[in-house]
């Protein structure tokens, strides 16, 4: 079937973002140590990242009460959306990212975003990186009750811009970004922004990856 979009991630795809992950996470492990999350569930920030993509199963299986999850739940989006919008007048553009963007819309194709960012910080990222004329929908972590690694939040996405998955592949430079696009059947491909990172997707068993976003259009024209 005829390619007929492109959806992307957001930060370490098109936007190379300046957000305070370290503190985010120092913040968010303070809640759930306060919730009663083990310590040993907090030793790094990739278990925390896991816990707040987990949400509420994972909390549970934590044995955090009901009542308390909803609190930590509310109280870890409020820091997430704070230190977001802390870092969002920092962000650049991914090399070619416009350019690539451009370059797909010239080809009559649909462009989306399916981003774990928060609404206000992604609309700001992408005015201050050259690139929100490009972007025919973009639903952010907070637009969506089913963020990302849920393969919904892809597909609302692809339906929104008027495709079908069969019609669209996703690109992406984390292994949640692959985990949704298998997830949704859609066709991945992977942007290796750098060395770790591109491991990271290959080890997760990434079949497909590009160094420079303009490689893209190149894909696509043999979709």
């Amino acid at each position: 079937m005829r390619l007929k979009a492109v959806v992307f991630d957001l930060d370490g795809t098109l936007v190379d973002s300046k957000i305070d992950f370290e503190r985010m996470a120092r913040m968010i492990r303070g809640i759930l140590c306060a919730g009663g999350v083990p310590e040993e569930h907090l030793t790094d920030r990739r278990k925390i990242y896991q816990i707040i993509r987990g949400g509420d199963r994972v909390l549970a299986e934590m044995g955090v009460e009901e009542a308390r999850r909803a609190e930590i739940a509310t109280e870890m989006e409020r820091i997430m959306n704070q230190v977001e919008l802390e870092g969002a007048h920092l962000a650049k553009p991914m090399k070619n990212s416009a350019e690539t963007l451009r370059a797909l819309r010239e080809r009559g194709l649909g462009i989306g975003i399916a981003t774990r960012g928060c609404r206000e910080y992604a609309i700001e990222s992408m005015r201050l990186t050259g690139i929100q004329g490009y972007v025919d929908k973009c639903l952010a972590r907070d637009e969506v009750p089913y963020p990302k690694p849920d393969p919904r939040h892809l597909l609302d996405v692809i339906t929104h811009i008027g495709a079908k998955p069969e019609q669209v592949f996703y690109v992406g430079d984390t292994s949640t970004d692959l985990e949704t696009a298998k997830a949704a059947k859609v066709a991945f491909i992977g942007y290796k922004r750098d060395e770790e990172w591109g491991k990271r997707l290959l080890d997760a068993g990434c079949m497909r990856m590009v160094k420079d976003l303009f490689d893209l259009v190149g894909i696509a024209d043999s979709f």
